[in-house]
């Protein structure tokens, strides 16, 4: 009798596991797109020390152009938006290892990043451009950047941008920032005499600091914009490019970028 409660037992035990394991194994198996339905919760990657894209206000809270559209993607995937702060030089490699579904985070489409990523988008279109103190007339074009202390924020594509400009001695002369925040405050104490970044964050900080901060006469070609997403993920890609698309023809774009920039600059 004690040999047959045994085996009883041990037949329950083994069954439980066994449906645990399938369970667990079918969570496993479901796509980034199927959780995030499932859980309600679309998981976004963005350094939110970059105004006026991503950014913390006085609130403590994260706003900006980015964050609202992450929001209205997050609602038209029927989820709520969960934002996960990350540095610029670790938002590549955190992706990849899941720590979030995606990165909007003013992320530029490259070559190289499409080699890394599905980048869906473009949604806006920004420049590089210098930013210099206010009354500095001496830098009028990239040429200019030739022998003076200069400032990027590493791994940005104005830090390639610099990287590949010959007249510049990117080891002696470039200082690399982690924080664009950072590099805003050492050109403001003359610690360097420009800093080469995206034009909407430049011209962010000129309007915020018009007695600090101006904008030189000169510009590269602009580039598009998007939103990472890994390479597997190819439905929430095709998804997310779909809402983008919504988005674009119902006008909500062009309403954030009014909001943000006193202009469309989406097109």
């Amino acid at each position: 009798m004690v040999y047959k409660k045994l085996i009883t037992i041990c037949l329950l035990v083994l069954f439980i596991a066994t449906f645990l394991s399938g369970c667990s194994n079918k969570n496993q198996n479901i796509s980034t797109l199927q959780k995030i339905k499932q859980n309600k919760e679309f998981v976004v990657g963005m350094d939110n020390t970059f105004p006026p894209m991503e950014f913390t206000d006085d609130n403590n809270n994260t706003v900006g152009f980015d964050v609202d559209l992450a929001n209205e993607i997050a609602k038209r995937l029927g989820a709520k938006l969960k934002i996960v702060a990350v540095d610029w030089s670790g938002i590549q490699s955190a992706l990849k290892s899941k720590k979030f579904d995606a990165i909007i985070s003013c992320f530029s489409i490259t070559d190289e990043r499409k080699k890394a990523f599905n980048l869906a988008g473009p949604y806006l279109y920004i420049r590089q451009v210098i930013a210099v103190k206010k009354g500095d007339t001496s830098i009028k074009s990239f040429e200019d950047l030739k022998g003076i202390k200069i400032g990027v924020q590493a791994n940005t594509t104005g830090d390639s941008a610099v990287q590949k400009m010959k007249f510049i001695n990117y080891e002696k002369d470039v200082t690399r920032y982690e924080r664009i925040t950072d590099a805003f405050n050492d050109l403001d104490i003359g610690r360097i005499k420009a800093v080469v970044i995206d034009s909407v964050v430049a011209y962010y900080y000129k309007k915020q600091n018009p007695e600090k901060f101006d904008i030189a006469p000169a510009e590269l070609e602009k580039e598009p914009v998007g939103i990472a997403l890994r390479k597997e993920d190819k439905d929430l890609y095709e998804e997310i490019q779909k809402i983008l698309n919504q988005l674009k023809e119902d006008g909500t774009i062009a309403k954030i970028s009014k909001k943000w920039f006193g202009e469309d600059i989406t097109k």
